[in-house]
């Protein structure tokens, strides 16, 4: 060898020892692992991928089921405690594409390549809807307020652009399931040929047992230039066209990769679940390890029931009586569907909207048990009960009435059904910390102004008293929303009723029904929130007596929020609101500087500076501020339960496959990338076992879109689409998150 080459050689391999050296000062440190959990590193060609998702997925359990982690700074990742089965296991990452699906089985070491996504446009399949959604062209705010088809083609009954969006949001459109997921952003060749987007859309819109009501809502968004009809077809031609949203999404930072994300499937593709309830919320120890009970709302009499110890979904039957009417006669289906043809899938009696769970692990529905038109005479004028004599219910509905709901309780140590007759329609439902377990409900009839306002009551029943005499009449009370506009200081009869002037030496009702409804154990109060726009949010002092001494207070969401569906209380009594403004709100009712009484306290205004809005995260319309996010409810952990701190209220992103927490001012995100489709619904958290730490507690969420059959499927032939056969349409879904002190933790 010559002395050259000699030189270059040796030069090659001490260059090589060099590169082995910084290759073992870069390698991550090597993952740790029990028996039970998959973990390793996750790397692309550029190295290791932080932030991104790995997905543990198996079909051998009772029902569909997946386990999720996020990989650290070093691309390390640890998927824990996952059932003895047979895995595949990919990555999904924002900038990249599924990797190939790999065979594991837990107590391995498994490292993987992530696949950089090549091209904007197969990145963009992975995007949260809501990044899809805010591509639709929304009118101009110039263009408000509306001044009919004469005039600027706006309808003259949407005053504001704020207006608008909170109808194309949770309180119109959006209110159901998500818009601009797969299912939603591309038109399907099975809803057949049409001679423009636009026949394609309107006959979209007919399909189903909501097609109703999707043709409703639709027609008062019409303008002479096709409205908003017109802007979904636009919408999604050019999305066929290959537009692509102007934003990606972030992926997860700080916290947001300590979160360990749990999917599993219960009921059938044909049945959409609205809530849930896992525990007492008052004690979230009680039904430690036991079953999760499902509302299936309108779509079945079948009530879901999910064991996550052992993974298996049943379903059970709460007793109505014969002449209850079933939600088929409000819901008929009058145009096939692509997914199910004619087929009558919604056909419910129960119609149980939410549930609740006291303190010996019995299930309250709201739910129907008795035609709307056969009320109980002790609801009366004449009736000895005080609420009655006080303020009778005496209004029959013919056929099915959405908000004709009593109560059904279901004993699982008994297995016994027991059926409460109220007085009043029952929706949203919370247990008050008091001597008497109180339960409080909402109903949401009355809209301020709207058909039915002489329904809006907000009702209890003592349970306590209930199940010692076992008598419903005397178990129950009602009020009226009455507001002391007088400024006496309490409550008189002979008040002023909505829509008449107001005489300003009596107190007033006010015409909103509560939809949500909260307890406030910082002073014993209940809150509600009402729909009417721009949102507002009531709350009732019972007093000593509630039916003759419980007064309200009403406040009117100033800007920049608008838009109202769900609320809850922190144990200080503050407010938490979600908003079709893009903001998670809060109303700390001990900020207000005046007083709250007297002339005027009807109409809502009067402590706009109770008011503090938070930013979600995403992208907004264009020319809109806020995110395009349509949020349904929020749930404030009392306790301290996620471990993200106590009172942290946390919202439903329903448009952006997530959770929205906000903690110390921040908004954290967790989200559900696997599978995409998440739309939050109800959400509780319960603690299995206090001394287990993160693993002995979590959150439990239901993913409560009307379309489950849009989630994306098991077999997806494209990122977040549908499933490719009936069979195989995906299920709604129980979603379980847990946050663990480290990325790592197993």
């Amino acid at each position: 060898m010559s002395a050259g080459r000699a030189i270059s050689a040796a030069v090659l391999a001490l260059a090589m020892l060099a590169a082995g050296a910084r290759a073992q000062q870069n390698s991550p440190p090597p993952v740790e692992i029990d028996n039970d959990d998959i973990g390793g590193v996750v790397a692309s060609r550029f190295g290791p991928e932080a932030g991104v998702w790995v997905i543990a997925q198996t079909t051998e359990l009772g029902t569909r089921f997946a386990k999720i982690a996020v990989t650290d700074e070093r691309g390390r990742y640890v998927v824990p405690d996952l059932p003895k089965a047979h895995y595949e296991v990919w990555v999904r990452g924002y900038g990249l594409v599924d990797s190939p699906k790999v065979a594991a089985e837990p107590g391995k070491i498994l490292n993987l390549i992530a696949e950089t996504a090549p091209s904007l446009a197969a990145a963009a399949q992975y995007y949260p809807a809501i990044y899809w959604a805010s591509m639709i062209k929304i009118p101009d705010e110039s263009r408000f307020p509306g001044t009919g088809d004469k005039g600027n083609g706006i309808p003259e009954n949407f005053k504001t652009p704020q207006q608008w969006l909170n109808f194309i949001k949770t309180n119109g459109c959006g209110n159901c399931h998500q818009i601009g997921n797969y299912a939603t952003r591309y038109l399907s060749a099975k809803l057949g040929q049409f001679e423009s987007s636009e026949d394609a859309w309107s006959h979209r819109l007919s399909v189903g047992p909501s097609g109703h009501d999707m043709v409703n809502f639709i027609t008062q968004l019409m303008t002479p230039d096709g409205g908003h009809l017109r802007a979904l077809a636009d919408w999604t031609d050019r999305i066929q066209a290959g537009e692509l949203p102007s934003r990606s999404p972030p992926r997860p930072v700080g916290i947001e990769r300590n979160i360990v994300v749990t999917v599993r499937a219960w009921l059938d593709p044909k049945h959409y679940l609205h809530d849930l309830t896992t525990t007492d919320r008052r004690s979230p120890t009680v039904n430690a390890y036991g079953p999760i009970y499902g509302d299936a709302e309108l779509s079945s009499n079948a009530q879901p029931v999910l064991d996550p110890v052992h993974n298996t979904k049943t379903t059970i039957q709460p007793p109505f009586r014969a002449d209850t009417p079933s939600s088929a006669l409000a819901n008929q289906v009058v145009n096939p569907s692509p997914y199910w043809g004619m087929e009558q899938t919604w056909d419910s009696k129960v119609n149980a909207h939410t549930s609740a769970m006291d303190e010996d692990g019995r299930v309250y529905w709201a739910a129907q048990n008795r035609a709307p038109n056969d009320i109980p005479a002790y609801c009366k004028k004449g009736s000895p009960l005080r609420s009655a004599q006080l303020y009778p219910r005496d209004v029959p509905h013919e056929g099915f009435f959405q908000n004709s709901r009593q109560v059904t309780v279901y004993d699982p140590k008994t297995q016994k059904f027991t059926m409460i007759d109220t007085c009043f329609g029952t929706h949203h439902l919370n247990f008050a910390e008091d001597a008497d377990n109180t339960l409080w409900l909402s109903n949401n009839t009355g809209l301020g102004g709207a058909p039915g306002t002489e329904l809006a009551v907000a009702g209890w029943i003592n349970t306590k008293k209930f199940w010692e005499t076992g008598d419903a009449a005397q178990s129950q009370g009602w009020t009226p929303l009455i507001v002391d506009t007088n400024g006496n200081g309490k409550r008189d009869e002979g008040y002023n009723e909505p829509g008449q002037p107001a005489d300003y030496i009596k107190d007033t009702r006010i015409p909103y029904g509560m939809y949500a409804i909260a307890y406030s154990p910082a002073n014993k109060t209940i809150w509600g929130s009402s729909l009417a726009h721009p949102g507002y949010i009531i709350r009732l002092d019972p007093g000593t007596n509630p039916p003759d001494t419980s007064l309200a207070e009403i406040y009117k969401v100033p800007l920049p929020g608008f838009g109202i569906r769900g609320m809850d209380v922190d144990r200080n009594g503050v407010a938490w609101l979600p908003l079709d403004s893009g903001h998670l709100a809060s109303f700390d009712r001990r900020k207000c500087k005046g007083p709250l009484n007297g002339p005027g306290a009807e109409k809502g205004e009067k402590c706009p500076e109770g008011f503090s809005f938070y930013a979600l995260p995403g992208p907004g319309f264009q020319g809109d501020p806020g995110a395009e996010e349509n949020p349904y409810y929020v749930w404030v952990d009392w306790f301290n339960i996620l471990g993200l701190g106590a009172n942290v209220p946390i919202e439903t992103g329903n448009q952006s496959d997530a959770l929205h927490a906000l903690v110390g001012g921040q908004i954290i995100e967790l989200r559900v990338p696997y599978p995409m489709g998440f739309f939050a619904k109800g959400l509780e958290g319960r603690i299995d076992d206090p001394n287990a730490g993160w693993k002995g507690r979590g959150l439990w969420v239901t993913s409560g879109n009307r379309t489950p059959f849009h989630i994306e499927g098991i077999d997806a032939p494209a990122p977040g689409a549908p499933g490719k056969t009936q069979a195989t349409l995906s299920s709604p879904l129980v979603v379980n998150f847990q946050v663990r002190p480290d990325p790592l933790a197993h």
